[in-house]
């Protein structure tokens, strides 16, 4: 068809900002030719929908980054000068858990299993293959949108915050894995449920596997329009930006049908 989804929040959304990052600040100004410049303080590139990158996590057994490779080998340019390109696929286990009778609630730490990925992709009838980007819906952000002030407030406080996301255990990893995909993203926090069990499954996937995370995508329209016709699949490019030495990125992701 050609539709385009961007799987994009605002730069500045959740505001406030989650897990003690600060909002970003936009300036516009004036320039002699009576056009406009701009620019932003205050950016934290993991505040909205972002990539984390290998500098991001060490190995909580070995204390080392991805491969043992030293720091500089290993910044978000090395994502940039490429790009990440491919198919991509849709689990949204959100809508599945729902007709289930079991929905899945934003402000609770609902885990979900290895078990339940594979259930959701059969049920779909979804394949997954060889160097897929993998979409994993929770429904987080859209109950995060349909909230109240009052419910916002209570996911501002990093000690108290809490998440749907996936388990954890060595059989969630075991299945990405297998699959052989060579990316996640999903629409939650922070891809795992929260608070983080430990080892984290960050740990399992960013020094162990060297599989990229995105968190905080913007799900909800792409997700409408598989459920319409059934297919999840589509086109995935993203292009993080290319900052030597970075640890994440903004996702610049777009899913294209």
């Amino acid at each position: 068809r050609g539709d385009v989804y961007s799987l994009n929040a605002p730069l500045d959304w959740p505001s406030p900002a989650l897990f003690g990052r600060g909002n970003l600040v936009h300036h516009l100004l004036d320039t002699p030719r009576g056009n406009y410049d701009e620019y932003v303080d205050n950016f934290y590139p993991q505040s909205s929908s972002q990539w984390d990158g290998f500098i991001h996590v060490r190995s909580a057994t070995r204390r080392d980054l991805y491969n043992g490779r030293p720091r500089e080998d290993l910044g978000i340019e090395t994502w940039a000068r490429r790009g990440i390109v491919g198919r991509g696929v849709l689990l949204d286990v959100a809508r599945w858990r729902r007709e289930q009778g079991r929905p899945v609630h934003w402000l609770h730490r609902d885990v979900i299993t290895a078990d339940e990925l594979e259930q959701c992709r059969a049920a779909q009838g979804t394949r997954v293959e060889d160097g897929d980007i993998l979409l994993i819906r929770t429904g987080w952000v859209a109950g995060y949108e349909a909230a109240s002030e009052s419910e916002r407030r209570i996911v501002q406080d990093p000690s108290d915050f809490i998440s749907p996301g996936l388990s954890a255990s060595t059989a969630t990893a075991a299945l990405l894995w297998n699959w052989r995909i060579a990316a996640v993203g999903a629409d939650n926090p922070a891809l795992e449920a929260w608070p983080f069990d430990e080892p984290s499954l960050h740990d399992l996937l960013l020094p162990n596997l060297g599989l990229p995370i995105g968190e905080l995508w913007w799900m909800e329209d792409l997700a409408d329009a598989c459920a319409t016709d059934g297919v999840h699949e589509f086109m995935f490019t993203a292009a993080p930006w290319h900052l030597v030495g970075g640890v994440g990125s903004p996702a610049n992701a777009l899913a294209i049908r």
